[in-house]
């Protein structure tokens, strides 16, 4: 009871076999995202989707979501986005080339996601993270047919949230043009 009470540790085990040899089988918990709260607080979640604290001990090697929202009682749409950040962190984790490109993932004021990578001058619009095995899927195309081609700094937005398509734009924002400048 103490062993499973350790926030770490997801199962344990002891028993003695019939030379009155003690058995001990523990089972960690393994981190799959860091979380920094929007307030500055951080914890991991686990693959089921629960908090986790730091360690002291070490840190892990997982993808970093910042951004999310900081409450002391986290309501339903809480509990949606914190199950987005674990689908997308456990994606992440599974494919090399993804968790060498990510650097962090930005969590919007309107609970969509952003990459900031690694290499490039970029932000790549997620969305939500409902379907992200098919916006990392259209985000490698881009990256295969029109990064490969053009450099990783000539765009400065890439949006995969939408179904079927990929939008490139080479502003970061809205561009303020003056008029006199456009004549």
């Amino acid at each position: 009871e103490m062993l499973e009470k350790n926030t770490w540790i997801s199962e344990a085990e002891l028993y003695l076999d019939s030379r009155d040899v003690l058995h001990i089988l523990v089972t960690e918990k393994e981190p799959v995202a860091r979380v920094f709260t929007a307030g500055g607080n951080s914890f991991y979640i686990d693959a089921a989707g629960h908090q986790m604290p730091l360690s002291e001990l070490h840190s892990a090697l997982v993808p970093v979501f910042t951004g999310f929202p900081d409450k002391k009682v986290y309501t339903g749409a809480d509990s949606i986005l914190l199950g987005h950040v674990r689908k997308t962190a456990a994606y992440i984790l599974n494919d090399p080339f993804w968790m060498a490109q990510v650097a962090q993932i930005n969590i919007t004021p309107e609970r969509n996601m952003e990459i900031i990578p690694v290499v490039g001058n970029h932000i790549v619009k997620l969305g939500d993270g409902e379907k992200i095995e098919a916006k990392f899927n259209r985000l490698m195309v881009f990256y295969r047919q029109v990064v490969s081609k053009t450099g990783f700094d000539r765009y400065k937005l890439i949006d995969v949230q939408y179904k079927g398509q990929v939008v490139a734009s080479r502003y970061a924002g809205d561009p303020k043009v003056d008029s006199v400048q456009l004549r």
